[in-house]
């Protein structure tokens, strides 16, 4: 088998399992929340709760399972995250008792976790590092694929039948999708090809000279405050501005419910094919540079919705917003593949997850205050608009992921020797 079929087939099976732990494991509750409270007969404060503990246990082992990664086998933390969190789906059509749920939907957020993180490292060290930009663009659109199918097949069951039957249905796709994937991931594995295996073994020893006369003592450090600062604004205003924009454009727009629809259509066909453009522009020039150009089209975006209030600059902003939301998240993990070795690169981003983490509850929670003392969006996407600004800043300061005097297998020009400690 060819290095670029054995590549084609890891990104395949690794986008179906975000399908699998993102939109079905993480969205779909969310989607059919008003039929869950009106079957059960709990109310919104109990639906936060479980909102809460689900977010709670995602940010907590987007930290564990970089730690995680050094202890267990990659592919044995992301195949069994994958298939327990489609055991998790289709349990739920059974379940009718409110702290059950829970206990389950929580549990759904720790297998999201621990299947994206040691993605990462997966890629590091199965991806050829010029095709690691688009792969991870394409793996992080995997929740639009889920999410284009909820959208088809979620209304479709709800008005014929429960919404129990909603997560039988999508259990047993999570099962067969996860179980075919799993098989291929070991299946791979298992035949194993020597010319990529020595390429990595004759790069290591390159790498090593190339980290350590690199390294400045201490100098790494400032890198890993700038990344840590650059996703904590992501999650103050990429998160917020998804959560709000609906609100906004019919709450302080005064748009319908049909013009806001096809915003949010617009936005989540667009962020299909952003991931795979942001991978593009990482693997032709690098992931800083494409970096840059994300985050400076959010502010144009953002701009737009502030500054031009009507039907069409709204809609002009959801879909300059999904041409780079999607592609932003998955140049964070392609970055930090290309200046850590591979062994690093799960800790890491485990950090950087959870600072975006971090930021999008902060960012989710200041929107909805700031709209509740004054009545208004108006404010909130303003401070957006400030922080995005500060995005592309930061982005310009961040150490460039491309060496042009040596360039080897894993990572082009790392800000941390193989030697040192996350």
């Amino acid at each position: 088998m060819s290095n670029r079929t054995r590549e084609l087939i890891y990104v395949i099976c690794l986008t179906g399992f975000i399908t699998i732990t993102f939109a079905f494991g993480r969205y779909i509750f969310s989607m059919i929340t008003p039929d869950i409270v009106s079957s059960l007969n709990i109310d919104y404060e109990f639906i936060g709760l479980i909102n809460a503990c689900h977010q709670g246990a995602y940010l907590l082992f987007s930290l564990l399972g970089g730690i995680l990664c050094g202890y267990l086998s990659i592919r044995f933390l992301i195949s069994s995250s994958v298939i327990l969190c489609g055991l998790s789906v289709f349990v739920l059509a059974f379940v009718n008792n409110p702290w059950l749920l829970l206990v389950i939907v929580t549990l759904q957020g720790i297998f999201a976790a621990t299947s994206w993180i040691p993605m990462v490292e997966f890629v590091a060290k199965n991806i050829q590092e010029d095709n690691r930009g688009k792969s991870l663009g394409i793996i992080s659109s995997g929740t639009s694929f889920g999410l284009i199918l909820n959208g088809f097949l979620i209304p479709y069951i709800l008005t014929n039948d429960t919404w129990q039957t909603v997560w039988f249905v999508f259990g047993i796709i999570s099962l067969i999708l996860g179980a075919i994937g799993v098989y291929w991931i070991y299946k791979l594995k298992s035949t194993p090809d020597l010319q990529i295996e020595k390429a990595n073994q004759k790069n290591e020893y390159k790498t090593e000279k190339l980290v350590l006369r690199n390294d400045k003592s201490g100098n790494y450090l400032k890198h890993y405050v700038l990344l840590v600062g650059l996703l904590i604004l992501s999650g103050l205003y990429l998160i917020p501005f998804q959560s709000y924009i609906v609100p906004l454009m019919q709450e302080d727009l005064g748009l319908n419910e049909q013009i806001s629809g096809i915003a949010w259509s617009i936005f989540g066909f667009i962020g299909i094919f952003s991931g795979f453009v942001a991978g593009v522009l990482a693997d032709k020039y690098t992931a800083k540079r494409a970096m840059i150009i994300s985050y400076s089209i959010s502010i144009l975006s953002i701009a737009t919705v502030v500054f031009v209030h009507n039907a069409a600059a709204a809609l002009f902003a959801c879909a300059i917003f999904g041409l780079t939301y999607n592609g932003i998240f998955g140049l964070h993990p392609t970055y930090v593949t290309r200046v850590l070795p591979p062994e690093k690169t799960a800790k890491l981003f485990g950090l950087l997850n959870l600072s975006l983490g971090v930021g999008s509850m902060i960012g989710n929670y200041a929107g909805g205050y700031i709209k509740k003392m004054t009545g208004s969006f108006s404010l909130a996407y303003q401070l957006m608009l400030v922080m995005s600004i500060l995005t592309v800043l930061i982005c310009i300061l961040i150490k460039s992921d491309q060496n042009k005097e040596e360039v080897v297998l894993y990572g082009k020009n790392r800000i941390e020797s193989s030697q040192d400690i996350i």
